[in-house]
């Protein structure tokens, strides 16, 4: 029975890690987390760049744009300079900021392989919990605990509590996206799904002989430029 259980959360966790992968950055108890987290801060680049945010209704408007990792939002400086967020992503077709392309669907996904008929593309999501220190300064966690962003946000050195550290876990899953723009979570079978009969074979073959992981991010990339060098 012990077995069973055991296969069953292994199972389980495969499943749930499947085409992810993740860092994790420890704030200190008292520190700014915005700060501490890196020189420009939640934001995705380090300075607010020329884009385009191209409607699916056909309208387009271009900005300079940032991304925000920990609130998962777009946002954009108006023209009087205040710092705003895109009010409906679904409406966006793509949007660029700089040379990065980003499409939406249940979150922003950065396109990391551009091709017009099979695309790769990760979403970036950051996970917080709080650790308590305990005795001799040695932190206690405190349980995975999801922290409202905005309550975050609003925590500064003289704010934050000072025997709790915040753990950040940057967590990036991967998608194919097709020539529709449909996103599909980055596994194998996903994949097939999007191929000829033709590539397929070649796809599955190249697996057998290929050690492919779908949680990373480089084996992922060779694999759809394969896929995309694959004769009809």
């Amino acid at each position: 029975m012990k077995k069973i259980i055991l296969l069953l959360v292994i199972i389980v966790c495969g499943c749930y890690m499947f085409a992810q992968t993740s860092e994790t950055v420890r704030i200190k108890a008292g520190e700014d987390p915005a700060k501490s987290y890196s020189p420009h801060g939640f934001y995705q680049f380090p300075v607010f760049s020329e884009g385009v945010a191209v409607f699916k209704n056909g309208g387009r408007t271009t900005a300079r744009f940032n991304y925000h990792m920990l609130n998962e939002e777009v946002q954009f400086i108006s023209a009087n300079g205040d710092t705003l967020a895109l009010a409906d992503p679904f409406s966006i077709k793509y949007l660029t900021i700089d040379t990065n392309t980003f499409y939406y669907s249940e979150g922003y996904l950065e396109v990391i392989v551009n091709d017009e008929s099979l695309k790769l593309a990760r979403k970036v999501h950051l996970n917080t919990r709080w650790e308590k220190i305990g005795a001799y300064g040695q932190a206690s966690p405190s349980g995975s605990i999801r922290t409202p962003n905005k309550l975050i946000l609003r925590n500064t050195g003289r704010d934050l509590s000072i025997n709790q550290d915040i753990i950040i876990q940057k967590e990036y899953t991967y998608y194919w996206l097709d020539k529709y723009s449909t996103a599909l979570k980055a596994t194998k079978a996903n994949l097939l799904k999007l191929l000829s009969p033709d590539k397929k074979r070649s796809i599955e073959d190249y697996l057998q002989k290929n050690k492919i992981d779908f949680k990373k991010e480089s084996d992922l990339k060779k694999l759809l430029q394969y896929s995309l060098e694959v004769k009809e």
